[in-house]
């Protein structure tokens, strides 16, 4: 991923120029970690004989630190307090207590995450002036800005590409043309996510597989009802690894509606 700079969003806006740094740049980005893909939880259970029996993984949340220098223009009669005191705004930034981290190329977000800062280490008597912030993560992966839409193509064998590093949940709307007991979305393994339901003519499914958002709901005569009664027990919610995902459905009589995800990065 190149990127020219780091922003960040709080109480107040801080730019730290990666490309194209100036000696009059008030923040200079000395060090920066916490950027790249964050540990991984594996979970691996021992058996009574050698070995073990992988049992998954996570990822951690992420967090991010940064080393910035304080470049103030002593001339104009700016001091090193007055930058650091636009630090704290990071630390009380008004009604939403989270920070944004944008990944920036020139002027263009092209991932981001949010956090809240844990720490803000002061150096005030050093010859550089410099503070390091240490922000806490929720989430492990960076975002794309903007959800990307989906043309999936063949009803009978869609096909969903992820630009991104990482797993990433999807939303998906479809309107049926014929009477069906069930419909599903599968992949080669032979999983599936499956709703059975007796479905007529026009009636619209909205997916959405999406980590915390997880829902489906049918739409019909101007009512919305929760599928999630209707869900197969052995379905699993989908998400789009990276690259092509190749998928079978049990019947091609629908017609495809808003296909969308949000791509995500596991770092730079």
């Amino acid at each position: 991923m190149y990127f020219t700079r780091i922003q960040l969003r709080g109480l107040t806006s801080i730019n730290l120029p990666i490309v194209g740094a100036l000696p009059s740049d008030p923040y200079i980005l000395k060090a920066a970690d916490g950027l790249g893909p964050p540990p991984v939880d594996v979970a691996v259970s021992q058996t009574s004989i050698a070995g073990g029996v992988y049992r998954g993984s996570k990822p951690q949340s992420r967090e991010i630190v940064l080393l910035i220098g304080l470049n103030p223009a002593f001339s104009g009669g700016q001091t090193v307090a007055d930058l650091r005191s636009s630090l704290y705004g990071m630390l009380t930034p008004g009604h939403r207590p989270e920070m944004h981290v944008d990944i920036m190329q020139d002027a263009a977000i092209i991932a981001t995450t949010t956090g809240y800062v844990a720490k803000l280490e002061i150096v005030p008597f050093s010859k550089d002036p410099q503070v390091q912030l240490t922000i806490a993560c929720p989430q492990p992966y960076l975002q794309g800005p903007t959800e990307l839409t989906i043309d999936p193509g063949d009803p009978s064998a869609p096909e969903m590409t992820n630009i991104g590093t990482a797993p990433s949940g999807f939303q998906m709307d479809i309107t049926l043309t014929a009477t069906l007991s069930f419909w599903d979305l599968r992949d080669a393994s032979g999983k599936y996510m499956r709703v059975i339901y007796p479905f007529v003519p026009g009636d619209f499914l909205s997916f959405d597989t999406r980590p915390g958002s997880r829902a489906v709901y049918l739409y019909r005569a101007s009512v919305f009802t929760n599928m999630l009664p209707y869900l197969d027990p052995l379905s699993i919610w989908y998400q789009l690894h990276a690259g092509l995902n190749v998928f079978d459905t049990s019947s091609a009589f629908f017609t495809w509606g808003d296909v969308s995800y949000r791509p995500l990065y596991w770092g730079i």
